[in-house]
C-alpha cells in the first residue's frame, strides 16, 4: 500500500507555499462582501423585509407558485445581494431552548432554501419576531441569547460587529457602498427595548468613520422605523425610542447616511430628513389585510442610485395555518392572479440619489416617496 504523504514531509518551500495560501482563503473567507474596486458598471441590490412573517413550512403547496414567481422576479433584477430587515419567522418559540433550537431549524432552514433555490444572496437584521415577538416578559426575555444563536447559525451573517452583537450588528462593503446592519432590539436592566445604544452605537460610530469616507453610498438597514408618521398594517407599531432625536439616527445624520431601510409596519412610507431616507417597505404573508407584496430595488453607479419600489397584489384566503403560539395565522391559501404576473411587479415610487463635488441631491422623486415631501 502506498503510504500516505503528510504534510511535515514536504520540501520546506512547498511547506511554506501551502501554509501561505490556506492562510489566504482563510482570509478571504472571513472578509465581508468584497471591497472590490469602484466601477462605473451599475450594479443592484434589492430589500424587502418581514417575509414571511410567519412560520412558513418548505413546501407550502398552496403558498409555492406566489413564491417562487415573486423570488424569480428578485431574482430577474439580478441582485448582488438581498436585504432583509428582520421578521422572516413568527418566531413563537419560547418554551425553551430546545424547542428555539428545533423550530429554527425548520423554519430558518426552510426559508434560506428558498433563497438560495433563487440564487439569492440575504445579509438579514434580526426583527423582534427572531426574539420570540414582542412583548418579552422575563420568561421570555431571558431566552434572548437562545434566538439570537438560532438567527446567526441559519442566515450565518458577518461576524465584523462588536462583542455581544456577533452576527446580529455588521457591516459589508461592495463596491462603492457601505451596508450597516443593526439589532434594534437590546437588553437593558432584564428588559428588551427598541434602542441602538451603547457599545453596539458606538461600533456603528466606529465603522462609519473607518469605512464611510471612501464610500459613495451608505445604507443602514434595523427592523423599527425612527422617524414618526408611519402608517401600518397589522403590525405591533414598535418605533425605535428617541425618534430624529435619538443618538443613533444623529450618529447616521453626522456621517452623511443615506439610506435606512426597515420593516415592522407591514405597509409602505417613504420620508426624508437630513438627508436620509427612511423606507418602511415589506409585508406580512397571507394576511388579508395586506392584500400586496413589495420589494425595492436599487441601481447603484459611481454617482447615483436609483431607487424603485415595486409591488404586486396578492390573494389570500381558506382557513388559517397553524403556528404555534398563535391564535390566528396566516392563511392557507396564498396566489397571485395570472392577470397580475402578466402585469408584473408595478413601480409605485422613484428617488434617485445623487452625489458630486457640490454635495447631495434628490431627483425623480414620484409615487410613494412623493407622499411625505
Amino acid at each position: 500500500m502506498r503510504p500516505k504523504t503528510r504534510s511535515n514531509d514536504w520540501p520546506n518551500s512547498i511547506r511554506r507555499a501551502f501554509f501561505v495560501a490556506m492562510a489566504a482563503l482563510c482570509i478571504a473567507a472571513a472578509l465581508p462582501v468584497q471591497a472590490a474596486s469602484n466601477s462605473t458598471d451599475k450594479w443592484t441590490f434589492v430589500s424587502f423585509p418581514d417575509y414571511f412573517n410567519f412560520d412558513v413550512p418548505n413546501p407550502k403547496p398552496e403558498w409555492e407558485d406566489a413564491i417562487d414567481w415573486q423570488l424569480d422576479q428578485i431574482a430577474a433584477e439580478d441582485p448582488v445581494f438581498c436585504l432583509v430587515a428582520g421578521d422572516l419567522v413568527n418566531g413563537h418559540w419560547w418554551d425553551g431552548p430546545r424547542q428555539i433550537e428545533h423550530l429554527g431549524n425548520v423554519y430558518y432552514g426552510g426559508w434560506m432554501r428558498r433563497m438560495r433555490d433563487h440564487g439569492l444572496k440575504v445579509y438579514a437584521a434580526i426583527g423582534d419576531h427572531e426574539l420570540g415577538d414582542d412583548p418579552w416578559p422575563p420568561k421570555k426575555a431571558k431566552l434572548k441569547p437562545h434566538f439570537e444563536d438560532a438567527f446567526v447559525a441559519h442566515l450565518d451573517p458577518p461576524r465584523n460587529g462588536p462583542e455581544g452583537f456577533k452576527g446580529l450588528a455588521y457591516y459589508v462593503r461592495h463596491r462603492n457602498v457601505l451596508v450597516i446592519t443593526v439589532e434594534t432590539f437590546e437588553e437593558h436592566d432584564g428588559k428588551i427595548l427598541p434602542t441602538v445604544s451603547g457599545r453596539q452605537l458606538q461600533w456603528v460610530e466606529e465603522t462609519l468613520s473607518e469605512h464611510g469616507p471612501d464610500a459613495d453610498f451608505i445604507v443602514v438597514q434595523g427592523h423599527a422605523p425612527i422617524l414618526p408618521g408611519v402608517k401600518s398594517r397589522s403590525s405591533s407599531r414598535i418605533m425605535l425610542k428617541g425618534g430624529r432625536d435619538s443618538e443613533f439616527w444623529q450618529v447616521m445624520k453626522r456621517h452623511g447616511v443615506d439610506l435606512y431601510l426597515c420593516g415592522e409596519h407591514h405597509d409602505i412610507t417613504c420620508k426624508e430628513a437630513d438627508g436620509i431616507w427612511q423606507i418602511v417597505h415589506g409585508g406580512s404573508w397571507g394576511r388579508k389585510v395586506i392584500p400586496d407584496t413589495n420589494y425595492l430595488r436599487a441601481h447603484v453607479g459611481p454617482d447615483r442610485m436609483e431607487l424603485a419600489l415595486k409591488e404586486v397584489p396578492l390573494i389570500c384566503k381558506g382557513n388559517n395555518i397553524w403556528n404555534i403560539h398563535k391564535s390566528r395565522g396566516p392563511r392557507d391559501i396564498v396566489q397571485i392572479s395570472d392577470e397580475a404576473k402578466k402585469k408584473g411587479f408595478q413601480t409605485i415610487g422613484t428617488v434617485t440619489i445623487e452625489k458630486n463635488a457640490n454635495g447631495k441631491k434628490f431627483t425623480n422623486i414620484t409615487g410613494a416617496f412623493a407622499e411625505h415631501q
